[in-house]
């Protein structure tokens, strides 16, 4: 008899964050955000996507679409507390990202990657090349145990289309 046990691990292929282009809020999101005021987890919105938790990393490819201005991503994490039966956000990171021109055809809308992008508040790994139009850079976040990673997009021109292309690490 075997004492050898084997444990087999396989993470989820790259996919879209949302499967139809979300639409990035026409403002600054909020520095905070409140505890869940029932037991009932966070939800999407048209400017959000919720995202179960994962073991370590989450890679994220932002995109925007044409035009936009001063585009943004920011991760929150949702860890839910029995003992009170709310879920409660952690602020993980903000991005600031600067867009090249290389689009990407995604739902029907011209998406484009970033080539620069900036930490603003919170931790994450960036990579990214630095010089204009090479290639999409990509975030790491990590989500520090959270149960549920909310990603936010924000830009300060308008609404305009949006998603991410996001994997596990």
């Amino acid at each position: 008899m075997s004492n050898h046990v084997s444990i087999v691990t396989q993470r989820r292929p790259a996919q879209l964050a949302s499967a139809t282009n979300l639409t990035s809020a026409n403002a600054t999101i909020p520095a905070e955000i409140a505890m869940t005021s029932t037991q009932a987890a966070p939800t999407a919105a048209s400017t959000t996507v919720i995202i179960p938790g994962v073991l370590n990393y989450l890679k994220v490819i932002p995109m925007f679409a044409t035009g936009t201005a001063s585009p943004a991503l920011r991760a929150t994490g949702w860890s839910y507390c029995k003992s009170i039966d709310r879920w409660f956000p952690s602020h993980l990171c903000k991005v600031a990202l600067t867009l090249n021109s290389n689009g990407n055809s995604i739902n029907g809308s011209t998406l484009l990657g970033a080539y620069d992008m900036s930490l603003t508040s919170g931790d994450a790994k960036l990579v990214y090349e630095g010089a204009a139009e090479q290639g999409n850079g990509f975030i790491l976040i990590d989500t520090v145990g959270a149960d549920l990673v909310e990603l936010s997009f924000e830009t300060a021109s308008g609404a305009v289309a949006c998603n991410a292309i996001i994997s596990e690490v």
